[in-house]
């Protein structure tokens, strides 16, 4: 029998590594090339005090413009480690359309259990300044049975918990405090970033030489997903990807590292540091 307690506690470190991952936000760097690039793919190790947990991969798939934007569809994909399977089986699928500064438009989430999968959607509608909410249940080899709905006011282009990591990355080179309305489900909170133009060199197990970064902090105002609330770091690499590298986030049981292990994005290598 698995144990529902810790299927929570790794639920929460995976989650909290999507939640907290990013005027007028830049959607491209100074040298004119996007932040985001279609068939960028990048692999992060999750690991909770001591432990490995499990794999975040984010996917940037499509892009297309639509009434004058540029819309990007992107999706995050949480895994739970396979060596903890006697004890937790996790899995779970974000998949969202955001435009070129990264506010949301669409946002899909799918825990996949073993008796089906639990579905929630958001869909905005700025020039209406409403979200609609929807969640329900689809069985396995059945359609989705849809439980509820609600309509919900926003008073500003807002970001959810898998936008929230492209809107970072957007900004991270751009030192300043923003407030970002930000939506978990049906209910409205706010992200603090405070991108202070800090840079260090830093060194993860899957690059031979010192990376580059750009560092920034910043508090989650609200009670997210599985319990994320409060402070987080992050370094994102110091060129014009600004690819997350590593990311330290506090939970309710303590504190979550994110680590980069893979990632393809055309010639891209991290930036190297000093050393």
């Amino acid at each position: 029998m698995k144990c529902g307690v810790s299927r929570w506690v790794v639920a929460l470190g995976l989650a909290a590594c999507v939640a907290a991952a990013s005027a007028q936000p830049k959607s491209v760097d100074p040298t004119g090339r996007p932040v985001l690039m279609v068939g960028e793919e990048l692999e992060y190790r999750v690991s909770y005090s001591f432990f490995h947990i499990g794999t975040i991969r984010t996917k940037v798939t499509d892009r297309w413009e639509r009434d004058g934007r540029v819309i990007y569809r992107a999706e995050v994909l949480m895994d739970s480690d396979p060596a903890l399977s006697w004890l937790v089986d996790l899995h779970m699928l974000f998949r969202g359309t955001i435009d070129g500064e990264a506010f949301s438009y669409t946002w899909l989430s799918e825990d996949s259990t073993s008796t089906g999968v639990d579905f929630r959607t958001m869909e905005f509608d700025y020039p209406r300044g409403k979200m609609y909410y929807a969640w329900g249940r689809r069985p396995h080899r059945g359609s989705n049975i849809v439980a509820g709905r609600d309509t919900v006011p926003i008073r500003d282009r807002s970001v959810d918990g898998m936008s929230l990591l492209f809107f970072a990355r957007e900004n991270a080179r751009h030192p300043r405090t923003w407030r970002i309305p930000t939506f978990v489900d049906n209910r409205e909170g706010i992200t603090e970033f405070f991108f202070r133009d800090k840079r260090e060199d830093l060194k993860i197990d899957a690059v031979e030489y010192p990376v580059r970064t750009v560092w920034f902090d910043g508090t989650a105002k609200f009670v997210g997903v599985f319990g994320l609330t409060g402070g987080f770091e992050a370094w994102f690499s110091d060129d014009e990807a600004r690819i997350p590298i590593v990311g330290r986030l506090k939970v309710i049981l303590g504190s979550v590292k994110v680590e980069l292990i893979k990632w393809k994005r055309g010639s891209w290598a991290p930036p190297r540091g000093k050393g």
